[in-house]
């Protein structure tokens, strides 16, 4: 059960010609949402002058989409999409505009080859958490990825990646953290059976701020090099349990002497059991680097932990509950500290949702989120609850056909 927002979808999905049974699905769908944010724009309780206030606003939202999925055997290409239209009550300066649109093929060649492609745009409103203005700004991200996978054995395989992110602000004010990263990954697997694997992956990646304006010495980088190697670990013990990991030891270099190189471990573990088919609990905990929306920041360090439990009551009522604790370190940012030492964040946030489908194909799904954010930098400190409901109606058709 997701526990996020359930936003309008629009997907279309094509697959390559060839003789066989066609499968076609299209599913249209509406949703309107009502949220309270009692601190939309992120700002501590008592706000330092001339820095965003800590208000609270009433959120309308309404979306419209369809899904439409064509499938041929093995082969499929799913094109997808969402738009919502976001109302503020009183703060009528923020309302927006957001979309995503993306695609994904997966073709195959019996078992022996595999290929995904998958490339997307999302345009989002800008995160006000870590700016203290009230301007209202966009990002546009792109994204595309290719994996392909060979197998060389019925056990043993190949895996070739290639990715491409991208991130365009629209305020003059944030184009100094535009990003670009290109990355690349080379990796074998082995699978015992169809359930545990073992991989090993050598990952490159090249990034750059393309609109950054950085002066020598001041702590910001221009661009970087990553390179991380692999170990992944997929292992189910019984039909209840799940344990997947990724651990690597990661290095991220800077043309700019001034600006401090990392290395060390990174990863994430996850553990999930299941209960009688009916409830599950998700364990993880995760060390990453991430890049960050901060324009005296280069990107943060994230060390955490996440726990979720899922239960359906019946076939027409879910809930789901998450709670999350991370601590986040701006290691990499000598320009930005406080009293000589570089900001860290402690975060915690906690969610509960409901999924209730009192008719076929029509939804009713509450939210409830609360973050807090303590922080050793005085106006980043600050709480925030939102409370809401959404209300969505998908419908489907689907055909079967030869050709």
């Amino acid at each position: 059960m997701r526990i996020e927002r359930l936003s309008a979808a629009l997907a279309l999905s094509l697959a390559a010609t060839s003789v066989g049974a066609l499968n076609l699905q299209f599913k249209p769908s509406v949703h309107a949402e009502v949220q309270r944010d009692d601190n939309v724009f992120r700002a501590p309780d008592d706000p330092a002058p001339g820095t965003a206030p800590h208000v609270g606003d009433t959120i309308k939202t309404f979306g419209a989409g369809a899904r439409l999925a064509l499938r041929e055997s093995l082969q499929e290409l799913e094109v997808r999409g969402e738009f919502d239209r976001i109302d503020y009550a009183s703060l009528d300066t923020l309302d927006y505009n957001r979309y995503l649109v993306a695609a994904e093929a997966r073709l195959a060649y019996a078992s022996l080859l595999r290929l995904r492609l998958d490339a997307g745009r999302e345009r989002r409103q800008e995160n006000f958490i870590y700016r203290d203005d009230t301007g209202n700004g966009f990002i546009t991200v792109d994204q595309a990825t290719a994996e392909l996978r060979l197998a060389v054995t019925p056990r043993w395989s190949g895996i070739a990646k290639a990715e491409h992110y991208q991130t365009e602000a629209s305020r003059v004010a944030s184009q100094d953290y535009d990003l670009t990263e290109d990355a690349g990954e080379l990796g074998v697997e082995y699978r015992r059976n169809g359930y545990s694997s073992l991989g090993l992956a050598l990952r490159m990646a090249e990034g750059k701020y393309p609109r950054r304006v950085v002066t020598p010495g001041d702590g910001r980088e221009k661009d970087y090099d990553q390179q991380s190697l692999l170990a992944r670990v997929g292992y189910t013990p019984s039909g209840l349990s799940d344990l997947n990991a990724q651990l690597g030891y990661t290095q991220r270099r800077h043309d700019d002497a001034g600006v401090p190189d990392f290395s060390g471990f990174t990863g994430r573990a996850s553990y999930t059991r299941r209960f009688s088919g009916v409830s599950q609990v998700q364990l993880e905990a995760y060390r990453d680097l991430y890049y960050v929306e901060d324009v005296s920041a280069n990107y943060v360090e994230n060390l955490g932990f996440k726990a979720t439990y899922d239960y359906r009551w019946s076939a027409k009522l879910a809930f789901a509950v998450a709670a999350e604790r991370y601590e986040s370190s701006f290691e990499s940012s000598p320009g930005f500290t406080v009293a000589g030492e570089p900001r860290k964040d402690d975060v915690f946030n906690v969610r509960l949702g409901l999924d209730y489908q009192p008719f076929y194909r029509f939804s009713i799904l509450p939210e409830y989120r609360y973050e807090r954010r303590g922080s050793n930098v005085a106006n980043s400190r600050y709480d925030f609850s939102v409370i809401g409901v959404d209300l969505a109606y998908e419908y489907g058709v689907r055909s079967t056909r030869r050709q």
